[in-house]
């Protein structure tokens, strides 16, 4: 679906699933069917569609089989009520059927034994809602002018144009389409197109799609097109078919532009293994919707880089393998929104991708909650939430690109996740996992756990005690922006700078209050929390200034804790007035410990905080004559 990149861009955050799509209705019973009795195998659909109207009629048959039938041989499709069912046929023979709301329940001819195989032939017709199944539009967007009609099916579209069993996890074996159309229109579909048959006033498209197809990847757009075809060859010899359906307006420039479609299957392939398609074709045909990846022929509006990066992203993420139930969308949202991110990056350079990650990562934390994993609905804003799907579940794989280590990890895990046993299947959160700790050797359930259904994100607050630039300390506390999920464990960047050091340290917050102390060879002068904004944490790189370019001496200050009560010791090289001041995590200072003139050498005082006191992590500073020393500590209660 189309770019979020490009809607973050065009609308500064506000953002919206930026096509036309079914919308949740009353008629509406469930999410998807869950009648686990039957597999449905191969679809037959013959169509009469027209660009004048959203009129469909025709048939579908649906070869099927059975797991373990219900004892009244029943099972259950969707169809949408104002499409009308003409008849239907179980094995050749008319079946009994009912068609209440958006279901339509089909009692079988047999009790068929688990892996039969029988096939229902549905005759129907009607007119499908204007935003959901079938769309009808003008070329140029002028009322009057050349008409166009497409299918628009994610995620719960397809019920709405023809009857089928609307459940991602019962993907298809095969498709063919057979669409007729008016003498002076064309039809662009999936896969291979096998014949063009003439008749008297109309003539029949027949597509061919011999990879697995899921349902709502089925798709079609009719109107007057002109075809830009060509061979795209491989880095290995083999060669795959190009084939571009444009309107006649916008065919030169269109053409033109479409010349980055060879170079982004190159890129791709080179990071994700071979094309899923490759024997069919893969191509762009020209509508009004923003963009659809509908499996070897992506539908976009036109030919902006983003958009035609973000539907090719989906034949691998999305058409070769596809999320498993729409809970788990992120799975072919987030990782095409993140893919034509790095394509982006590969294409204009590093400042570009850092600026749209800052982007998505404003957009994200523009509000404090939501998971990745959304939870059931039938609202479209909820299955394909801008904020959360796309733009979280990018910034998810952001992360895990910086926790796996490297690009050659991460590239790694993707590719064995796509061409693995996943490819042409469907796939769950918890199956992406498992690839990625397969292919990484590491457990990351922590991760998954925390980004996938974990709500929200981290906030940081640092404490930097920058009068030794030699020994510099830092106390990073943590909480979450909900109270659901108070703490995320991630792995931080903290770059040190100096007139003669720049060097990245990377320390594990595995503890919402924590100190990492550091020693190096030469002054610091600055330190860069997360310099690459790697984490989703609502704030751009903070740099925090060292005030001292001189060695000090080794501290002799130490804090220690005994129930409540804590023993500050400390040694100074001569006598005079000692101040003990401490600080919160802000710099605030929060108490002051006058303790007098004091004698060179070591001393040990008591110290009981008062109850204004919180939980957390302080600094304890000294001032004596010729010695200033800074220790952190932690009130734990």
């Amino acid at each position: 679906m189309r770019s979020l990149f490009l809607l973050i861009t065009l609308l500064g955050g506000i953002l919206t699933a930026g096509r036309a799509s079914a919308q949740s209705s009353s008629q509406d019973t469930v999410v998807f069917d869950n009648d686990s009795s039957f597999d449905v195998d191969y679809v037959k659909l013959d169509l009469w569609v027209t660009p004048d109207t959203q009129y469909v009629a025709g048939s579908v048959e649906l070869r099927s089989h059975a797991n373990v039938l219900r004892p009244d041989s029943t099972i259950q499709l969707s169809l949408w009520p104002q499409l009308s069912v003409d008849s239907l046929f179980c094995d050749g023979v008319p079946a009994y059927f009912r068609h209440i709301g958006d279901k339509l329940y089909v009692t079988l001819l047999h009790n068929y034994a688990p892996n039969a195989v029988f096939d229902l032939l549905i005759y129907y017709h009607g007119y499908p809602t204007d935003w959901g199944g079938l769309v009808h539009y003008w070329q140029g967007r002028k009322p009057g002018g050349i008409p166009i009609v497409y299918s628009t099916s994610e995620p719960f579209g397809t019920k709405y144009w023809w009857p089928c069993k609307d459940n991602n996890a019962d993907k298809l074996n095969s498709a063919d389409l057979y669409f007729t159309c008016p003498k002076a229109d064309m039809v662009g579909s999936e896969g291979t197109l096998v014949s063009i048959t003439e008749n008297d006033t109309s003539h029949t498209f027949h597509w061919h799609e011999s990879y697995p197809i899921d349902h709502y990847l089925i798709a079609f757009v009719c109107t007057e097109f002109d075809t830009l075809t060509h061979w795209h060859y491989w880095a290995d010899g083999d060669s795959t078919k190009i084939m571009d359906f444009v309107f006649p307006s916008s065919a030169d420039t269109m053409g033109n532009a479409l010349i980055q479609v060879d170079s982004i299957l190159n890129q791709y392939e080179q990071w994700f293994g071979p094309y899923p398609f490759r024997n069919e074709k893969y191509g762009i045909a020209q509508f009004y919707g923003g963009g659809m990846e509908n499996e070897t022929l992506s539908f976009c509006n036109d030919a902006d880089s983003g958009t035609v990066a973000h539907e090719t992203a989906h034949q691998w993420f999305g058409d070769a393998v596809t999320c498993k139930t729409w809970n788990d969308c992120w799975l072919n949202e987030g990782f095409a929104t993140y893919i034509t991110g790095l394509w982006a990056r590969v294409h204009d350079g590093e400042a570009y991708f850092d600026t749209l990650m800052k982007e998505q990562e404003q957009f994200i934390t523009s509000k404090p909650g939501g998971t990745v994993h959304t939870p059931d609905s039938l609202l479209i804003t909820d299955v394909l939430d801008p904020r959360l799907v796309y733009s979280k579940g990018c910034f998810l794989l952001h992360m895990l690109r910086f926790v796996l280590g490297s690009d050659t990890a991460f590239f790694r895990c993707l590719r064995e996740y796509v061409t693995g046993p996943l490819r042409y299947g469907v796939a769950s959160s918890e199956d992406f996992e498992h690839s990625v700790e397969k292919s990484s050797g590491r457990n990351l359930k922590w991760f998954f756990d925390e980004w996938v259904y974990g709500d929200g994100y981290p906030i940081y607050s640092l404490a930097w005690d920058y009068h030794d630039s030699y020994h510099p300390a830092l106390a990073i506390s943590e909480t979450g922006s909900t109270s659901a999920s108070p703490f995320f464990e991630m792995p931080i960047q903290l770059e040190f700078i100096g007139p003669s050091i720049d060097t990245i340290a990377e320390v594990l917050d595995d503890a919402p209050l924590k100190a990492f102390d550091f020693s190096f060879p030469k002054p610091v002068t600055k330190v860069i929390f997360d310099p690459h904004n790697w984490l989703l944490d609502g704030s751009l790189p903070r740099t925090l200034a060292v005030h001292s370019e001189q060695p000090a001496p080794e501290s002799a200050l130490d804090i220690t804790q005994d129930l409540n009560a804590f023993t500050i010791a400390f040694s100074i090289p001569q006598t005079g007035e000692v101040t003990v001041k401490i600080y919160d995590l802000l710099g605030r200072q929060v108490c002051t410990l006058p303790l007098g003139v004091q004698q060179n050498g070591s001393h040990s005082i008591p110290w009981r905080p008062n109850i204004g006191f919180s939980p957390g992590c302080y600094f304890c500073r000294l001032d004596a004559p010729g010695s200033e020393q800074v220790a952190h500590f932690i009130i734990s209660n």
